[in-house]
């Protein structure tokens, strides 16, 4: 019963990375997170992101203690959302959440996406991941 475990886990694991794999080589984003200072560039559905991540702790991998990372999202049409500056974690995901509808739409490519539309939006995203029926 183990081995058919472990047999499972590993090919889901696999298909998983595969699917990870489509997504950096369609995105332009290198694999492991670069975090020198260096603009790093890629696209994610209809927006291009840029992004800088300054490791001021000196712990590689992670994205903690005094770490900061500036970030900009521009949609198909050149608008720009961006934070100006170089954020904590803290004030990035506070950055994230004031800005949320504005880079979603970005990300979709959808400039009249508002309030209602992202909760009719989830509410189909959960019926297909419930597997059930949209009618």
């Amino acid at each position: 019963m183990k081995q058919i475990i472990v047999f499972m886990m590993f090919s889901f694991s696999l298909l998983f990375a595969d699917q990870w794999d489509g997504f950096f080589k369609e995105s332009g984003f290198p694999r492991k997170v670069i975090d020198d200072g260096s603009v790093v560039k890629g696209k994610i559905y209809q927006a291009k992101v840029t992004y800088q991540i300054s490791n001021n702790d000196g712990i590689k991998g992670n994205f903690e203690n005094n770490d900061t990372a500036k970030v900009t999202v521009t949609n198909q049409k050149g608008k720009v959302i961006s934070t100006n500056k170089f954020m904590n974690a803290t004030e990035l995901r506070t950055w994230a959440r004031q800005n949320f509808t504005e880079i979603f739409s970005s990300v979709l490519g959808d400039e009249e996406l508002n309030k209602e539309k992202i909760t009719e939006l989830t509410k189909l995203a959960s019926l297909v991941l419930l597997n059930k029926n949209l009618d």
